[in-house]
């Protein structure tokens, strides 16, 4: 399951996801439209139609926007209201996204009470010029703190986010927020490289010249270094973007890279029900008036072409450590790469961007650098 909360105090310059500006009011009125739409899921699934086979999860994840605003007690409502319609596995993963800024004692021992039990924190940089130049609310100390907290309130899988290639940083730089990350004894680190979407106040701070352009030089061998130091630190690079320590893999997250089903909550979010992809508005007046008026706010769905199927669990299933495995793409969506895509195997190998190991493909370091010239050959 995934619950998304639009609302932030700030807006940082590189995000382009669905957000509103944080209003107490407004987010209660969300609340209330969310719960909604939670209890009302089965017989939203009966009217789009989204053929779920089962009404279980055992992952749960608060995403946003900053959901991190929201108090315990209105946790708590989202929580009865999932649980009112999922039947919740023992040991579900449930995620909430922090913004170090909103870490307090009292909130996250609350949290924790509520079975919360994965915290992913938003640190971005332990350097203040990046977290101004970001548009962040904290500064990296306040980071620090919230890891600290978190420990005390009992949360022993914490995840941490960082970008690398922000304006003006050097290989020193991410070496440094690499050092940092690692001093905290994190169980999962997201590191991003950062990616400049088009309307947002970076692009447009880029576009006039404002901001040094990213280098892609340097953007490689920020991931070379990482690839490095946290490997020698016993993470596992188990996905492009992810490393984890043993047995800390976000659960969550590989549902989405294994091509598995998820249902998707709130303004703006995306759900897959194994079949076909389906979408809630991106309005959040249009939103709230769809949850009055029919309880659900679908307004797409589209089911993918056997092409489209195959071609994206061939790029999600590389993106892994693991790789895919060619025997089970053509039980699963009848396409046979040794036979269809040779040539393509043999000059991506050539180019060392992909290896053959145990009968599965899987990316060289260089190949993860490189990655969509790799899914683009297979298309």
């Amino acid at each position: 399951m995934y619950i998304h909360f639009p609302f932030c105090v700030t807006k940082c310059t590189y995000c382009a996801f669905v957000t509103r500006s944080y209003d107490a009011n407004g987010a209660a009125r969300y609340l209330a439209a969310l719960e909604t739409e939670l209890r009302h899921f089965p017989e939203t699934c009966a009217a789009v139609p989204l053929e779920f086979a089962t009404f279980q999860a055992d992952t749960l994840y608060f995403g946003g926007g900053t959901p991190s605003r929201m108090t315990p007690s209105q946790l708590a409502r989202l929580l009865l209201a999932s649980r009112s319609v999922f039947d919740f596995a023992p040991d579900t993963e449930i995620t909430l996204e922090v913004n170090p800024g909103d870490a307090e004692p009292e909130r996250l021992e609350a949290c924790r009470n509520l079975g919360i039990n994965r915290l992913s924190l938003g640190v971005q940089s332990f350097f203040d010029r990046d977290l101004a130049l970001a548009g962040r609310d904290h500064d990296a100390q306040a980071a620090r703190r919230a890891v600290q907290m978190a420990r005390r309130a009992g949360f022993d899988n914490l995840s941490l986010d960082l970008i690398a290639g922000l304006p003006g940083q050097t290989l020193t730089d991410w070496r440094t927020n690499l050092l940092e990350a690692l001093a905290l004894e994190p169980e999962h680190l997201s590191l991003y490289l950062l990616e400049v979407k088009e309307g947002t106040t970076l692009a447009r701070q880029l576009a006039a010249g404002r901001l040094p352009l990213l280098d892609d030089d340097l953007a490689a061998e920020m991931y070379l270094l990482t690839l490095e130091l946290l490997g020698e630190a016993g993470f596992e690079a188990y996905e492009i973007s992810n490393f984890a320590r043993p047995g800390y893999r976000a659960r969550h997250n590989l549902k989405y890279w294994q091509d598995l089903p998820y249902a998707a909550f709130g303004v703006g979010a995306h759900g897959y029900d194994g079949g076909e992809r389906y979408w809630n508005t991106d309005r959040l007046e249009d939103y709230f008036t769809a949850i009055d008026d029919r309880h659900h706010a679908v307004v797409a769905r589209t089911r993918r072409t056997p092409h489209e199927r195959w071609h994206e669990a061939l790029m999600l299933g590389l993106r892994l450590d693991e790789g895919v495995d060619p025997g089970r793409l053509q039980s699963g969506y009848g396409v046979d790469l040794w036979r269809d895509y040779a040539a393509v195997i043999q000059e991506l190998q050539a180019a060392g961007l992909l290896t053959v190991t145990d009968a599965r493909l899987r990316l060289t370091p260089r190949g993860r650098l490189l990655a969509n010239e790799v899914f683009v050959a297979f298309s």
